[in-house]
């Protein structure tokens, strides 16, 4: 078990390159997938899990792997925030994050959408919130889906909060208690292609990520995300 304070702790340029930076081969794959004129024209969602499997995925473990590698020690022995939580408890400290989030993105996120007119010139091809189901070919819409479980259901979230809350979290100790909301607000702008939902994530996560902060346990905010981008899934089905 690695407490936070056996982590050196990153300084602040640190912190940001290190929350920012993955969000770029996310952003160049998905743009290289979904441009109509000379990238691939595929749909904006499944442009995106491309990102997610070729850019989020390898690159995140890569600096979890190397950091491991410098140090001399194992991939999972650079993870904090790994005290023992049972079951029970872990389910029940996730739970009123989990209702408290959906119901900001229930409420919040259609408020906030037109706020963003800055973000006008984005073209419709890469606007995941315009993004229609029922105007997919059968074979690209079960791709999508298929790779939508996968990766932003399971797999993607596993990873972002094995890196983000047990890799980067702990080694925040310099900010204090504004550690954890400097963590969302970074967290929130490395997605870089939805940059429109960056107030409806910040509140949505907020108390996760204080939780998994105070009660230093990752597995609330892996089983947090993991439900809260499932139920996306999910709902994208019955649109």
């Amino acid at each position: 078990m690695n407490h936070p304070h056996e982590l050196k702790p990153f300084n602040h340029t640190q912190i940001i390159l290190y929350h920012l930076l993955p969000g770029v081969p996310i952003l160049l794959i998905a743009i290289v997938c979904a441009n109509p004129t000379w990238g691939f024209g595929l749909p904006i969602l499944l442009a995106i899990m491309f990102g997610f499997a070729f850019g989020m995925l390898p690159v995140q473990w890569a600096i979890l792997y190397i950091t491991a590698r410098k140090q001399g020690k194992k991939l999972f022995d650079i993870i904090g925030f790994t005290e023992k939580v049972s079951l029970i408890k872990t389910i029940l400290w996730t739970l009123p994050c989990l209702i408290f989030a959906l119901f900001i993105f229930m409420v919040v996120a259609p408020l906030e959408l037109p706020i963003w007119t800055v973000f006008n010139w984005v073209p419709d091809w890469f606007r995941v919130n315009r993004f229609d189901p029922s105007a997919q070919e059968g074979f690209i819409l079960t791709l999508t889906i298929v790779m939508n479980f996968i990766f932003n259901g399971l797999l993607g979230p596993f990873t972002e909060e094995v890196y983000f809350r047990g890799f980067l979290l702990p080694r925040m100790s310099k900010l204090g208690k504004s550690a954890p909301f400097i963590n969302v607000v970074l967290f929130s702008l490395y997605h870089l292609f939805t940059p429109w939902e960056n107030i409806t994530r910040i509140l949505a996560l907020s108390p996760m990520v204080y939780i998994v902060w105070f009660k230093k346990n990752v597995r609330i905010a892996i089983l947090f995300h993991c439900i809260i981008n499932i139920s996306g899934c999910i709902g994208m089905l019955f649109i």
